[in-house]
């Protein structure tokens, strides 16, 4: 059905309930009743929803309040638009009962003892229909013998604008009788086939619950809210809102109530996914299309031993902001028939700078991956837990552990009763060991025979501070950049972890086996190499080994984007008088990390003829910038200085160096949202991991 609202510029919408509404056009819901055809929620331009509060009429642009039913919908159909409602009842088989004759004030059929009184806006009323299952050519009622099928719906304010009195007695007991000769109605019989029912006093249908003469009931849609929230909020499968205990709790909030059916709470979630991943999915392939972009893959595994793989977009805003966003797109099944290609059809991959991977060895991945020329980044977190992982391997530190797990298993008892918490070791996460050798050494008095243990472990301690300061460092920064990694390798390689004449063995060997993988992981990778040497704070702080193979991959690059001026690029002609930025707040976590204490360089005047290697040259000698300055900022001001370099830097600014932040959290939480996510089951993963890692994120 075409929407009549759509229109080029916006439009307001002046109502009773909302009088500030704007909204473009309208979202057309999938709602199973014939009502919704004519009504939408209002959207903005970029088709999100702005309210679900309330309903728009299509016909009439009617802002109406939406209670969680077509009560309002219908009465605002059968009393505006009265030709259309009558084509709907016809078309769909639905009898409206005659509503009984309303007494006006002084008329004499009111009768001895009745009074006509205005409508209470407040007071609650129920309207029922009938709905046809079998119908004549005339459609004037149902055939003789059939039983009318009740549609009962929920109790809410009344909505009719055109009742101008009401009776008091309108409210009776109603009979479904089964020997399908109609209604009937009685004013005090009790038995169980009759349905009570009541008006609710509106202060209890003001709040989320309500109480009346049954006992203790909520709004149904809410409760179904709720609970989907619950889902999303807490990564949990829907089926866990009906064990015993969950029931129980529920119950004894909301009292007797009845649940809604897994079907329903599992319908809410798709729609609410579907709706998100939308507008997300359509702005990541638009971005993808015309602006650089990287990629981050977390394969893992749920309690059913399937595996999955979560794909994270990662991107950068324009000005003024210049934020790098990473953004949970989707997660699929991941086995040996699982179509990549399918996942990306409507990207433009040849804009993707680079995949960002949390898992080493899947050769699957990294065959797709070079086949599009994409480059492949490990995760940085999950190199240092590597490194980690290694150190634990060798021989004399498993030694040492398995003492400390020993005296600790000896002694657990007497450290509980003073009330301490002993570290809990977890393979998958290495920096349990290290917690658990930081308690031996540093939180328990020891007798004097274990001191040897203890001294070895804090050795091990100290020797591995350096990783975890590292990572403090990267949380530091709301995202971090993947060209912070290389200068940051650097100093801990050539500074912290270089040998000296009074290490012993033991300390060596753990020095060692860090530098030897963050050399060849991080130090020998030329892409992260090119993207510190295009961060303007920390091209300076970088080793290069390989500047000639870095050079070579930004020329072809360059030469890409530009075909038909090869290596050369017009240069502006303005002199630039760079001035330092000045901050006189505290150190960030970089500058404390660096200690920078030189002075800054002036930059020359742009000259002609340049080139990629040329630029970078120059770029080098003369380029100095705060480490708290932004480089997005910085490139975007001065940059047209070394024109070939500003192309490129773009491309290398959209990279994280890890695939998502969950590194920024405590190892105990870590382990306790993992294990969330690893018994998820069912075919929800996808929608409930989005929305929840989506939550409050929102694609600009």
């Amino acid at each position: 059905m075409s929407d009549p609202l759509q229109k080029s510029g916006r439009m307001t919408v002046v109502s009773q309930e909302l009088s500030d509404l704007k909204f473009v056009k309208l979202h057309s819901p999938k709602m199973k009743s014939v009502y919704w055809q004519h009504f939408g929620f209002p959207t903005n331009e970029h088709d999100r929803i702005i309210t679900k509060q309330n309903v728009v009429c299509t016909l009439c642009h009617k802002v109406l309040t939406n209670h969680g039913n077509t009560t309002n919908l219908r009465a605002h159909l059968q009393h505006r638009h009265k030709d259309i409602f009558q084509k709907i009842c016809i078309e769909n088989g639905i009898r409206i009962p005659p509503r009984r004759p309303l007494t006006k004030a002084g008329n004499s059929s009111t009768g001895p003892g009745r009074m006509a009184v205005k409508r209470d806006p407040l007071r609650q009323k129920v309207k029922m229909e009938c709905r046809d299952t079998i119908q004549d050519t005339s459609n004037t009622g149902s055939l003789q013998g059939e039983e009318p099928s009740m549609l009962y719906e929920t109790m809410v304010p009344m909505t009719y604008e055109d009742d101008d009195v009401i009776d008091n007695d309108h409210f009776v007991k109603v009979e479904v009788s089964g020997s399908g000769n109609g209604l009937k109605t009685k004013s005090n019989i009790t038995d169980h086939s009759t349905m009570e029912v009541i008006t609710m006093n509106a202060k209890y249908t003001s709040g989320p619950n309500y109480r009346s003469e049954m006992g203790e009931m909520v709004n149904q849609y809410q409760l179904q809210d709720a609970l989907v929230n619950m889902v999303i909020n807490d990564v949990r499968n829907v089926d866990t809102l009906y064990d015993q205990g969950m029931s129980i709790f529920i119950r004894t909030l909301c009292g007797n109530v009845e649940l809604p059916s897994d079907k329903k709470i599992e319908a809410l979630i798709r729609e609410l996914h579907s709706d998100k991943l939308t507008t997300l999915s359509n702005q990541i392939k638009m971005h993808s299309q015309m602006k650089p972009y990287s990629l981050g893959f977390e394969i893992w595994k749920n309690v059913e031993n399937k595996h999955f793989m979560s794909i994270y977009f990662n991107y950068t805003t324009d000005a003024p902001e210049y934020n790098l966003l990473n953004q949970l797109y989707c997660t699929v099944e991941y086995n040996k028939f699982t179509s990549i290609d399918e996942i990306f059809e409507e990207f433009n991959l040849e804009n993707c700078a680079a995949a960002i991977v949390s898992y080493e060895y899947d050769d699957y991945l990294k065959h797709f991956l070079k086949s599009k020329n994409i480059p492949i980044i490990l995760s940085y977190d999950v190199t240092v837990d590597k490194c980690l992982k290694l150190v634990f391997a060798l021989s004399d530190v498993i030694s040492i552990i398995d003492q400390v797990k020993e005296m600790i298993m000896r002694y657990g008892s007497e450290i509980s009763s003073k009330d301490v918490d002993i570290p809990t070791i977890n393979d998958e996460f290495p920096w349990t060991f290290y917690e658990l050798l930081k308690f031996f050494s540093e939180t328990v008095s020891w007798p004097e025979d274990v001191d040897i243990l203890v001294a070895s472990s804090k050795v091990i301690v100290d020797t591995l501070n350096i990783l975890a300061i590292t990572l403090d460092t990267l949380k530091g920064e709301e995202i971090p950049h993947s060209s912070m990694l290389s200068p940051i390798t650097s100093k801990i390689v050539n500074k912290k972890l270089a040998l000296s004449d009074t290490d012993d063995e033991l300390v060596a060997n753990i020095k060692t086996t860090i530098s030897s993988e963050l050399q060849n992981v991080v130090i020998a990778d030329h892409h992260l190499t090119i993207a510190a040497l295009l961060d303007p704070r920390f091209h300076r702080l970088t080793t290069v080994k390989n500047l000639g193979k870095c050079i070579q991959i930004l020329t072809s690059k360059y030469n890409q984007m530009h075909q038909q001026d090869v290596g050369t690029v017009a240069m502006t002609k303005d002199t630039i008088e760079h001035k330092p930025a000045t901050s006189t707040s505290r150190k960030s976590n970089l500058e404390i990390f660096f200690d920078i204490q030189d002075e800054p360089a002036p930059i020359s005047v742009p000259q002609e003829d340049c080139n990629i290697e040329n630029d970078l040259k120059r770029y080098r000698t003369e380029v100095y910038v705060n480490l708290d300055e932004s480089p997005f900022s910085w490139w975007n001001k001065l940059g047209h200085v070394y024109g070939s370099l500003k192309r490129l830097a773009p491309i290398y600014q959209c990279m994280p160096c890890v695939v998502n932040m969950n590194f920024k959290k405590p190892v105990k939480q870590q382990i306790y949202e993992q294990h969330k996510r690893f018994m998820l089951t069912g075919t929800l993963i996808d929608a409930i991991l989005f929305l929840h890692n989506n939550n409050d994120n929102k694609f600009d």
